[in-house]
């Protein structure tokens, strides 16, 4: 830090931190086939176009996994720089989108929760769909890994916002690659989780990695939003602020007893979950009438089930 860099030197900086990130951790092994959670915004092109790079000496081959939420004027202009810079690599993308695995958009779901008073937010819909689908298409196009964009300052604000709503289990959960194991799952890992967002941000303008600047347009009723700008603010009074939370982070997961081994699967749509019903299904059956009665009935069956098994 407080290292003044050419062009030439901050880009082999930045590969060079990115990869020792993935070996020290282990994050790719030999043999790996990676999907990459790729929404077409800086930092998950920056992790494909890096994974794509780095593959045939890390061994490991790539290919993209991207959401179509239905975000109209948002998501498909992203979707077309995604699409040219896979274009450019020549790596494939596989698309998943929520009508076709939710039967609404995510426009039409807060239509829903606007009439239902706004008790959920749209983000946490969003963010439940969305791992929902990565996990489901990764797993079934045979990935060992699932990467994401996620950055430095984007593990900061989670965790302040999991601290605040003294969420311990999403603590424990966000670290650099998956804890939580199970049949199902596609582990998850991290390669940007020590990169900040402006390094991000300088490196796709030195390497021409073009992501249009268009903002989801219901990110004002996130928490992450003025939690943000709170954070950037500090880290300007305080540099290096970032980086001490997130070690705090680190220390404060050490500390965290490790998940227990294995999930259950939802009684309703068969994918895992910590609970007997995962939180995709029960968001869908809050907006979905149809879907929140044949929540009902399955639930019926197990519970009879269950008390006939009982009888023996």
């Amino acid at each position: 830090m407080g290292e003044y860099l050419c062009r030439e030197h901050f880009i082999e900086y930045f590969e060079r931190r990115v990869y020792e990130t993935i070996r020290h951790f282990q994050l790719i092994e030999e043999g790996d086939r990676v999907a990459v959670a790729v929404s077409g915004g800086k930092d998950s092109l920056t992790t494909l176009y890096l994974l794509t790079k780095f593959s045939k000496e890390l061994k490991s081959e790539v290919f993209g996994v991207a959401v179509d939420e239905g975000i109209a004027g948002y998501r498909e202009y992203k979707l077309q720089a995604l699409s040219k810079l896979a274009n450019d690599l020549g790596v494939k993308i596989f698309i998943g989108r929520f009508k076709d695995y939710f039967d609404m958009t995510l426009d039409e779901a807060v239509e829903r929760l606007r009439g239902k008073g706004m008790k959920i937010k749209p983000c946490s819909v969003c963010g439940v769909f969305r791992r929902f689908i990565m996990n489901k298409m990764a797993r079934e196009l045979g990935a060992t890994k699932l990467a994401t964009g996620h950055n430095l300052d984007d593990e900061v604000q989670v965790f302040v916002m999991n601290a605040l709503k003294a969420h311990i289990e999403g603590v424990e959960r966000e670290g650099i690659n998956s804890r939580t194991t199970g049949e199902g799952l596609v582990p998850r890992i991290k390669p940007l989780y020590l990169i900040t967002e402006k390094e991000v941000l300088t490196y796709t303008l030195l390497k021409g990695i073009h992501t249009p600047f268009v903002e989801c347009p219901y990110i004002v009723y996130a928490l992450r939003h003025p939690i943000r700008h709170w954070i950037n603010h500090v880290e300007d009074e305080t540099p290096s602020f970032k980086y001490k939370v997130l070690a705090l982070k680190e220390l404060t997961r050490k500390l965290l007893p490790k998940p227990l081994e294995g999930a259950q699967r939802c009684l309703v749509c068969g994918e895992p979950s910590s609970r007997p019903v995962c939180k995709a299904c029960l968001f869908r059956a809050y907006l979905d009438k149809d879907f929140e009665q044949r929540l009902i009935q399955k639930i019926s069956l197990y519970e009879a089930s269950t008390r006939l098994k009982s009888d023996f």
